[in-house]
């Protein structure tokens, strides 16, 4: 009986789940070998009418699957505004996790339901609580390039400079994925230009000037960043010279950083280019070493 009851709330039918539970040989908690309930069915398709019958049936709304998920969980990720308000009304517990350290916010946050977003915050979401790894609210947004939850997280108060357990942060992987807007967002709220992944020391203008983003390296140069050697033996201009992005050197160059400086071989961005075989950027790279010579 309880495959037939998940099987009604899946399909959203009302009338078989009040049949199923008027007989009364099972109880409207009833799981499967997951540990998924009828609430948590009805939350994943979206079914209102079932989600609120099943309450008033007395369905537990705080139950959890075996990876630790709720059914508020489940409705945050569905982008379900109405089933997720109402669970919140009957006890939803708003900042519970998930074994990997998922909440109803950073799923929601994660696939850009900004109005969820913005209630779970108003009932008083935790919006720096993340995962294992340390992935935030904040870093999931920026990453899929939700510019939007990402405003609203940080009115709210996230911690926009919060990083990742490899030291990536959500400015960083913001200009990893070249979302633009998110970058242009993240540095007038304040965002830390020089925080750098943890490993191999490369910063945000390093990741935006080896991707190629032009607009992303004029938008944090002026802020200022650190341009010189890091420590993994580059600097911006060299990798920008290394992979032939050559608007990325003319913005890197007009905004003064060091052409004469070497990489850890002892190349500098114009030999660096030349040894890709991009010899017209060697030759922008040489022309501005004579005329600032």
């Amino acid at each position: 009986m309880a495959e037939a009851l998940h099987g009604a709330a899946s399909n959203g039918n009302i009338q078989l789940l009040q049949q199923i539970l008027d007989v009364g040989e099972v109880g409207v908690d009833a799981c499967d070998s997951e540990n998924t309930t009828a609430l948590m069915f009805a939350c994943v398709g979206g079914y209102r009418n079932c989600v609120e019958f099943l309450l008033d049936r007395g369905a537990s709304v705080n139950s959890k699957r075996m990876t630790g998920c709720t059914a508020l969980y489940l409705a945050s990720q569905g982008g379900f505004y109405i089933i997720v308000n109402l669970l919140i009304n009957k006890g939803a517990v708003i900042n519970d996790q998930n074994h990997n350290g998922g909440t109803a916010l950073f799923s929601a946050s994660q696939l850009g339901f900004n109005d969820i977003v913005e209630l779970l915050c108003s009932k008083g979401a935790n919006v720096n609580l993340s995962l294992e790894d340390k992935t935030s609210p904040t870093f999931i947004a920026s990453q899929n390039g939700h510019l939007e939850t990402v405003k609203v997280l940080e009115h709210h108060r996230a911690d926009i400079n919060r990083r990742r357990e490899d030291g990536i942060s959500p400015l960083w992987i913001a200009c990893q994925m070249d979302h633009y807007n998110v970058v242009e967002f993240l540095v007038h709220a304040g965002a830390h230009t020089d925080r750098s992944r943890s490993n191999y020391g490369v910063t945000p203008l390093f990741k935006a000037a080896s991707k190629g983003n032009d607009n992303i390296v004029r938008c944090l140069l002026k802020k200022l960043p650190y341009t010189g050697l890091l420590s993994c033996g580059y600097n911006p201009l060299h990798v920008a010279a290394y992979h032939g992005h050559v608007t990325v050197i003319e913005v890197l160059l007009e905004f003064g950083v060091n052409s004469m400086e070497k990489d850890r071989d002892g190349l500098d961005a114009a030999q660096l280019a030349m040894s890709q075989n991009f010899s017209g950027i060697s030759d922008i790279i040489t022309a501005h070493q004579n005329s600032t010579f």
